[in-house]
């Protein structure tokens, strides 16, 4: 049967309620353990009004996954249009990920639970793609720096992967119950570290 929205008492921030239910739901609960009657109550709508926006509470959880990726994509976008040397390019993007994830700090909860948590029988979504594009934005940013002579012609693998380990390190320390014992800042350190090692020689 196809419900009709005039059919059905809907708020009108119902779709955003359910998302936000949703997220702090599967975070707090996990996906397994979270019915539809509780992401309904916690969200204030009736079970129609989420068959009717998501379909499903997989649909739900796929939204929520969509979205977070989407919202990524967008920032590794706007991030890789600054101009510098590469190794403030290469800071900046470290600096707004960090940003960004900080600012989703649920989301990015929720993301590594699934990823690196037991099963929890939420629907198979390509979390890796999350890497792999840090990967290529990263690699190609130290790429340009060994094409310009601005930065050493070493391992490529090694160096993108030195780069990357202190954004993820840095991110991952965040999600501890834990007070944070590392933060943007030293970040941004330990990053400068690496670069003064990957610079390259213009001695004569």
């Amino acid at each position: 049967m196809t419900l009709q929205t005039e059919n059905i008492p809907t708020p009108p921030d119902a779709r955003e309620r359910l998302r936000a239910a949703a997220l702090d739901q599967f975070t707090q609960r996990g996906y397994a353990a979270t019915t539809i009657r509780e992401l309904c109550q916690a969200a204030g709508v009736t079970k129609p009004v989420l068959y009717y926006y998501f379909k499903s509470k997989e649909g739900l959880y796929l939204d929520l996954m969509d979205g977070a990726y989407a919202l990524f994509e967008s920032t590794l976008a706007e991030l890789t249009i600054y101009s510098g040397t590469p190794f403030q390019r290469i800071a900046t993007f470290c600096e707004g990920v960090f940003d960004v994830g900080m600012s989703n700090l649920p989301l990015l909860r929720l993301i590594y639970s699934i990823y690196y948590g037991t099963p929890q029988g939420a629907p198979h979504y390509d979390l890796d793609q999350y890497f792999d594009r840090l990967l290529d934005v990263i690699t190609a940013l130290v790429r340009e720096g060994i094409a310009s002579n601005q930065i050493t012609d070493g391992n490529l693998n090694d160096m993108t992967w030195a780069i990357l380990s202190c954004l993820n390190t840095t991110l991952e320390e965040q999600l501890c119950h834990q007070q944070p014992r590392i933060d943007r800042s030293a970040m941004t350190r330990m990053l400068q570290l690496l670069f003064r090692g990957m610079a390259a020689s213009h001695e004569s």
